[in-house]
């Protein structure tokens, strides 16, 4: 049974602790109730713990629900993507989407990805220390661009990388402001995004004008399938339909893993035990043919990769809003009612994950299964992660092409410090050491 229990703090205090430190917010707020109201008035707002919570609101009552604020910002910068669109909409997008994440589809991804990776290394080769953000940020944006676009960004990499950047951190400043200021607005931080905006627009406007004339060339990427698709009229998606999704895989599809990556880096430099084990792994697998297959010489590998995503789930927090009352845990919310739920804290529960603060890969040895929603990286019901399959197979082959390769080590004597972005980065970026093995 659900229960909502009142927090006890002032409003304005727990506003204050949720812009200031939006970490340390929901942290305090997970032990306080399966769902905790903020007693906020004309606007009601609850944080949501409980697993079973959890499953009411993304799964039994989906269709009452919409993503509310977090789209009116994204909106701004990816437009009416997968990523902000609701309804109907949603659900043909999601339709002609998602053949590009088809297990036939990952296995061409999986040559293109260990490629740029290899590329990467063999850069490095003459390096002794580099930002593994930084490094992480250009080549998932390298791989990005490849898989779904056929493009080569290398010349423009650290430009593009350092524009989704951009948007990224004045997307959050709108989200967390209580009054959102219209884009024509001409505040610095307004005409900063907008020439970000522009940049990644200008690639993806020259990559749409060579798709249009070479179309044989994008027939296996993400681009090559939009310019296919039909809508009910029989037309074609328009030309800001398709900037819109490729805005949305620019952001949503290597910004998370980039961050995720570096968080996994830093931990793996943290406990030499969980590097010995990934290194044995890695030297005993068969890393021959195609590397979709490689995934299964490698459990250890991706149990790293999901005890980093419950540590560090790139989606730190789901926003989702009433669109019309709803009757729930024994009570009638009303329409606009919004629900926070924290992926970061819920993942922290001790009752379901024993020193949760502990970089535990055995957590997610063969037969460690966890409750539905106690543990979800990816989101859940019709709004989960499109991309999550091709984001574990990223992740494991970036990791296994550069621990053959290198051994890292952590140069800052303190643990990385969370930043909560649109996605979960750490502050102030990670600078490491690197040795050739």
């Amino acid at each position: 049974m659900v229960t909502v229990q009142n927090v006890a703090t002032p409003r304005l205090q727990n506003y204050k602790q949720f812009t200031n430190d939006p970490i340390g917010f929901f942290m305090r707020m997970r032990p306080l109730g399966d769902v905790v109201s903020m007693k906020t008035g004309f606007s009601p707002t609850y944080v949501v713990n409980s697993p079973e919570a959890i499953r009411e609101i993304l799964i039994r009552h989906d269709q009452s629900f919409f993503k509310g604020r977090t789209t009116k910002v994204l909106q701004r910068t990816v437009g009416e993507g997968l990523l902000t669109t609701e309804g109907e909409r949603h659900g043909f997008q999601k339709k002609y989407m998602q053949p590009t994440f088809y297990k036939e589809a990952l296995e061409r991804y999986a040559y293109a990805i260990v490629e740029e990776t290899e590329r990467v290394a063999e850069r490095l080769e003459q390096a002794q220390e580099l930002d593994i953000h930084n490094e992480m940020m250009q080549l998932t944006l390298s791989i990005i661009t490849r898989t779904m676009f056929s493009t080569d960004v290398s010349a423009e990499e650290k430009k593009l990388a350092d524009a989704v950047t951009t948007t990224i951190e004045e997307s959050v400043k709108i989200l967390f402001n209580p009054i959102i200021l219209p884009a024509v607005v001409p505040t610095k931080s307004n005409q900063k995004h907008k020439q970000a905006i522009r940049t990644l627009e200008d690639m993806i406007e020259n990559v749409l004008m060579v798709a249009k004339n070479q179309p044989e060339r994008f027939h296996h990427t993400l681009l090559g399938m939009m310019l296919e698709v039909k809508d009910a009229n029989g037309e074609r998606l328009p030309d800001k339909e398709l900037r819109d999704q490729m805005m949305t895989m620019l952001l949503a599809g290597h910004e998370t893993t980039a961050n995720l990556l570096a968080w996994i880096f830093a931990e793996i430099a943290a406990h030499p035990e969980v590097e010995s084990r990934l290194s044995e792994e890695v030297e005993g697998a068969d890393l021959s043919g195609n590397p979709f297959n490689w995934l299964r010489e490698l459990p250890y590998v991706q149990q790293i990769i999901e005890e980093g995503l419950r540590l560090y789930p790139p989606a730190w927090l789901i926003y989702r809003e009433l669109s019309e009352p709803l009757e729930m845990f024994g009570q009638t919310f009303k329409k606009g009612s919004t629900f926070m739920l924290s992926p970061y804290a819920i993942h922290r529960n001790e009752e379901v994950f024993p020193n949760p603060e502990e970089f535990d890969p055995d957590r997610f040895s063969s037969g460690n299964r966890y409750a539905p929603f106690s543990y979800l990286p990816f989101g859940g019901g019709s709004r989960s992660c499109i991309g999550s399959r091709f984001a574990m197979l990223e992740a494991t082959l970036i990791l296994v092409v550069l621990y053959k390769k290198f051994t890292f080590s952590n140069l800052r004597p303190h643990a990385p410090v969370p930043e909560p972005l649109i996605s979960l980065r750490i502050k102030d970026g990670w600078p490491m050491k690197l040795e050739r093995r």
